[in-house]
């Protein structure tokens, strides 16, 4: 597995599923982590076949990788800091006589609300999957700076401004020493990043964080939690769903069943000629429980069901990179 650093020259703008069109959307805003098809250029050859495995951030001046704070993470309300990890708990409700597994925060008043406007360090995301206190958050402000583009629909026949379709463009502008970073077996010869071919330099990185080659032991009946590094399709997401995984190397599967997710959103993706999925948002984690064991690469995939395979234009849904993730025990 490589990673390569890519640094675009302007001011960065990723299209989506929304466009100013038809009096549709007038204010377009952009995702500082956008979906890896937007990276497939870089890494696809002419018969399609090629992967990335994610899209992050990356600080040249700390050589450290910056990713989507887990949606498990949680902060003091509105000003942050004093950060904790959400684990499950055994409780019995008043209103139910079942016990349910749900996320609590023993011994404290505090009003703690999801991390929101940070990304996590390799380094924190290591502490994160070892439990340990020591997470290391960096607001987003201090990576990246958005500016706005302000434009005006023209009628193309009589070259005069069209009613109401004015229109603002949000753009991402990467402080100084700070690159985008997507993770691939290959790197083709593409060197445009977003729309309006933005030319950009891509480098491999060199030193790559050991979370991306760990192995995990899994035992059957233990809980794990995936952190999702793309956007995942979970088809019927809900509690005791079967969810099997495939281990990026050497593709071993494992089954689990789904006990909890941590969101941090979904949105509609789609490509040409593809359907739209509501797919989950990186920096969601799911907690699993496993039903089969085994020796197993921490940097795996949710397999999409069979059904899906059938769609002929996702058949290589998973071989693209699309729902990759970290697993770690916990959870």
């Amino acid at each position: 597995m490589k990673a390569y650093k890519v640094k675009a020259y302007n001011p960065v703008w990723f299209g989506g599923l929304r466009h100013m069109t038809m009096e549709e959307e007038h204010y377009m805003k952009s995702d500082v982590f956008p979906n890896i098809m937007r990276f497939f250029k870089f890494v696809k050859d002419s018969d399609r076949k090629g992967a990335c495995y994610g899209v992050f951030l990356y600080d040249e001046r700390k050589n450290t990788f910056l990713f989507p704070a887990p949606a498990d993470i949680v902060g003091k309300r509105k000003t942050g800091g004093d950060w904790k990890v959400l684990t499950l708990r055994r409780l019995t409700l008043p209103t139910c006589k079942e016990e349910k597994l749900l996320p609590l925060i023993r011994g404290s008043l505090t009003a703690f609300e999801t991390v929101e406007g940070y990304a996590i360090t390799s380094k924190g995301l290591e502490a994160w999957m070892e439990a340990s206190p020591d997470i290391e958050l960096v607001k987003l402000k201090d990576l990246v700076k958005t500016e706005m583009k302000v434009g005006l629909k023209i009628d193309k026949d009589t070259k005069t401004a069209q009613e109401s379709l004015l229109y603002f463009q949000e753009r991402v502008r990467l402080k100084d020493g700070i690159s985008f970073v997507f993770l691939a077996n290959r790197k083709g010869s593409w060197s445009f990043l977003g729309g309006e071919r933005n030319p950009a330099v891509v480098e491999e990185v060199k030193d790559l964080p050991e979370l991306f080659s760990q192995r995990v032991q899994v035992k059957k009946g233990r809980y794990y939690k995936l952190y999702l590094l793309t956007h995942t399709y979970i088809e019927e997401a809900k509690e005791g769903k079967e969810i099997k995984l495939r281990g990026i190397e050497g593709k071993m599967e494992l089954k689990f069943e789904l006990a909890w997710i941590f969101s941090r959103g979904s949105e509609f993706v789609s490509g040409y000629n593809k359907p739209a999925l509501e797919m989950l948002k990186p920096g969601c984690v799911l907690v699993l429980k496993a039903t089969t064991e085994g020796d197993f690469s921490s940097l795996c995939q949710v397999l999409v069901s069979e059904k899906l395979f059938n769609i002929d234009n996702l058949k290589r849904f998973n071989e693209s990179g699309w729902n990759t993730g970290i697993l770690t025990e916990g959870g």
